[in-house]
C-alpha cells in the first residue's frame, strides 16, 4: 500500500516541477511567443475553451495581472479548435488584451491538462513551477510569485 502511495505522489508532483520542453506559438494578431522568447520573465500559460464557464469567469484575473505585473507574460490558449479571427472576437469581447493563441487539443496535450481551466507557470529560466486545474484568481497568482514559485503544503 505505501508503494502504491509512493507512486501516485510522485506521478502528482513531477509535473509540477518538470523542467519546461520550449514551444511556440502564433497568437491570434501574428506575434510569436515562445518560453525561451521570454527568458528572464515569469510565463504564464493558460489554458481555456470558449464553451468553459469558469474559464471565462478568470480572464478579468488574468488581465487585471498582465496590465499590473511588466515581468510577467500571460498567454492565453484556447484549446477547442476554433478559428483564429473567432477566437481573438470573442476574446476582445471579453476585454482581453494578452496574447492569446488559437489552439486545439493536440497543441494542449504537450501541457497534460486533465480539464479546464488549467493555467502553468515558468519562471525566468523555463521552469514549470506551479501549476492549477481549475479557476485561478490574481491573488492566488500573486502569492505564488511572491513566494517565488513555490505552491505552500495547505
Amino acid at each position: 500500500m505505501l508503494k502504491k502511495i509512493a507512486a501516485i505522489i510522485a506521478l502528482v508532483s513531477v509535473p509540477v516541477l518538470a523542467g519546461a520542453s520550449d514551444f511556440s506559438f502564433t497568437d491570434t494578431k501574428g506575434g510569436t511567443h515562445s518560453l525561451s522568447g521570454h527568458a528572464g520573465k515569469w510565463v504564464l500559460v493558460n489554458l481555456w475553451a470558449t464553451w468553459c464557464a469558469p474559464c471565462l469567469a478568470e480572464m478579468p484575473e488574468l488581465e487585471s495581472l498582465s496590465k499590473a505585473r511588466s515581468d510577467l507574460v500571460v498567454l492565453g490558449v484556447a484549446v477547442d479548435g476554433q478559428a483564429p479571427k473567432r477566437v481573438e472576437q470573442f476574446a476582445e469581447k471579453l476585454g482581453v488584451t494578452y496574447p492569446v493563441v488559437a489552439a486545439n487539443a493536440a497543441v494542449a496535450k504537450q501541457f497534460g491538462p486533465r480539464g479546464y481551466p488549467t493555467t502553468l507557470l515558468y519562471d525566468g529560466t523555463g521552469q514549470q513551477v506551479w501549476r492549477k486545474e481549475g479557476p485561478v484568481t490574481r491573488d492566488e497568482i500573486e502569492g505564488v510569485l511572491q513566494r517565488g514559485g513555490v505552491r505552500k503544503a495547505p
